[in-house]
């Protein structure tokens, strides 16, 4: 029967096998970690041949790079989500930095085997446009949001939030968990929003005053007349 298949029916029977072993691979590295998820292990996970990832994957890095990206993707679509669901600007960038934190924090083992997987790369001098990506689109997404807030250097405050908020999804699971703790982090992080805010605001005001037009001298003149 399969050699009746149109092409387009074995492309659409490729991508979905390939979806499978990426799915596979991403739940090997949710249980194993990405050192221990070899291509073996992955094969098993997936229930094929260890051939068969092979046709479809170069080696385990290149296996790697797509369940780094699909962690990606999935985390973009939260904030994303995040994001819509708030229509005021201050409160968006306060949801964006809660959905960041709650989602690393409490999805650890996914973000856990990113972190791990890009300083692999790292290591070996192999990071390429995809990591690129990866920094300026969490970038672009808190930045855009911090601009329309009104806050002060919005590029360079996203840089620092995305820093702290980075270190601290590593440091959480290094010990026991404590959620006050995560609470005090975001509440920490607000502020700095709010702070930086107010900072533009204040900026904007002080701007407008100094070059606000002054009155011709003709019109100061009527106005003496009238008066």
């Amino acid at each position: 029967m399969a050699r009746y298949l149109t092409p387009k029916l074995k492309a659409d029977a490729r991508q979905t096998r390939r979806e499978l072993i990426e799915e596979a691979a991403f739940l090997s590295v949710l249980k194993h970690g990405f050192p221990a998820s070899s291509l073996r292990v992955v094969a098993a996970e997936a229930g094929v041949p260890l051939s068969i990832l092979h046709y479809y994957f170069k080696d385990k890095d290149d296996l790697m790079r797509s369940v780094a990206a699909r962690i990606f993707d999935r985390a973009m679509a939260r904030l994303a989500e995040a994001r819509d669901r708030e229509s005021e600007p201050l409160r968006r960038v306060e949801a964006l930095i809660e959905s960041y934190v709650m989602r690393t924090t409490e999805e650890w083992r996914a973000s856990l085997a990113f972190i791990e997987y890009w300083a692999a790369s790292v290591r070996k001098g192999v990071v390429d446009r995809f990591y690129t990506r990866v920094h300026f689109s969490y970038r672009e997404i808190l930045a855009k949001s911090l601009c329309d807030a009104g806050a002060d250097d919005p590029d360079g405050l996203a840089l620092a939030l995305l820093g702290m908020m980075v270190g601290y999804t590593t440091f959480y699971k290094s010990k026991a968990p404590d959620p006050a703790e995560r609470a005090r982090m975001i509440e920490f992080a607000r502020a700095m929003v709010r702070r930086a805010v107010s900072r533009g605001k204040a900026r904007v005001r002080l701007v407008r005053h100094k070059v606000a037009p002054a009155r011709s001298t003709a019109a100061r003149t009527d106005s003496a007349k009238i008066q």
